[in-house]
């Protein structure tokens, strides 16, 4: 092998192939520095972002059968509605249905079953509840 030979590794070959080579990857390292930066700064704006929810909740105003009603947070749960729509403790053979729309979350409409959960907007998503007795 010479000195200049291509096949040589670079840090036995040509000053400027070492030198672009170094070039080459201090690039590299640049780059993925600079990934991580994002990525640190979007963990960053997560994390404050749920530390000031949980300092001070927000609270969203929803309409529930016709009615106004102030929820804290912005997901609200199929029973949380039910609650509002119809307060108290409910009877086995008590079935409910419920649609919503204007949510925050996809779809923005549709209907809820026991269980799920919607993203609301801070005013105005709108649920309608429907209290049935199964025979």
């Amino acid at each position: 092998m010479t000195i200049n030979d291509p096949s040589s590794p670079p840090e036995h070959g040509d000053p400027v192939e070492r030198a672009l080579d170094h070039i080459h990857h201090a690039e590299q390292d640049l780059e993925e520095a600079h990934q991580q930066e994002q990525r640190a700064e979007r963990e960053l704006a997560d994390a404050e972002h749920e530390l000031e929810e949980a300092l001070h909740p927000r609270e969203s105003e929803i309409i529930v059968n016709a009615r106004k009603r102030t929820v804290k947070g912005d997901v609200v749960s199929f029973e949380e509605v039910v609650q509002l729509a119809f307060p108290g403790a409910h009877d086995p053979n008590v079935a409910f249905s419920m649609t919503y729309r204007h949510a925050a979350s996809e779809p923005h409409a549709g209907e809820l079953g026991p269980g799920g959960h919607v993203k609301v907007k801070k005013e105005g998503t709108i649920f309608n509840v429907t209290k049935a007795i199964r025979s």
